[in-house]
């Protein structure tokens, strides 16, 4: 595949499936001959795989010689993906802007894939002794992916299905409404564009549109 210029490339080799949940699969790869270049946090990367399109997918974790990547059921690249998981696969980035606010507070919310983008950004948070809590949900248990190993103790995590079936029954609208928006410095949403429009119309209801941010991958 061609690299575009001012980008980096490094082959992959699949490490370890973490997770398999409805729709959705968490994997993980390590470089193959190459060094993984540095993602700050909410950048996203190109994910390759031959004879597939390639993918944007911010990774949910990344280190030098470690990736690992979410990747929810969208069409026939993730769908092949999600059946047969890559024991080879590429990496194009890191792409998009890098978001490393100044605040005492951060409220972030996420919904399905668009807590990978999240989780690099509430990590660098809490290290630099931001409050952070990061409300995650999904439709229901099955759909959430094991997140808990990538934050550490010093994020807030709050969990919502909206069956229920684990943590506060409902969306993540709101339960970010429940936790109250006015008591954070920056409000970030990542997920499905109704997700974000509906945290986006909760912050603009209450006169907080200074505060908030959207993570997009595309």
């Amino acid at each position: 595949m061609r690299t575009p210029i001012g980008y980096s490339y490094c082959s992959l080799r699949l490490s370890r499936v973490l997770w398999r949940g409805r729709g959705a699969i968490l994997l993980s790869y390590e470089p193959h001959g190459c060094v993984l270049p540095e993602f700050q946090p909410t950048q996203f990367a190109m994910f390759w795989v031959p004879g597939l399109e390639a993918i944007p997918l911010a990774p949910i974790y990344a280190s030098r010689d470690r990736i690992d990547f979410l990747v929810r059921l969208r069409g026939s690249t993730t769908k092949s993906i999600l059946e047969s998981p890559p024991q080879r696969a590429g990496v194009i980035g890191p792409m998009g802007r890098g978001f490393t606010p100044s605040a005492r507070s951060m409220l972030l919310v996420a919904g399905g894939t668009g807590v990978a983008s999240l989780i690099s950004l509430a990590a660098w948070a809490a290290r630099e002794g931001t409050r952070v809590v990061l409300v995650y949900g999904a439709r229901t248990e099955s759909e959430l992916a094991p997140i808990e190993q990538y934050l550490g103790d010093s994020v807030e995590l709050v969990v919502a299905t909206d069956d229920g079936s684990r943590g506060l029954k409902g969306t993540v609208v709101d339960v970010a409404r429940a936790v109250g928006l006015e008591d954070f410095d920056i409000i970030v949403a990542a997920g499905p564009p109704a997700m974000i429009c509906g945290v986006y119309k909760l912050a603009v209801s209450q006169g907080l549109l200074s505060k908030f941010y959207a993570s997009l991958e595309t």
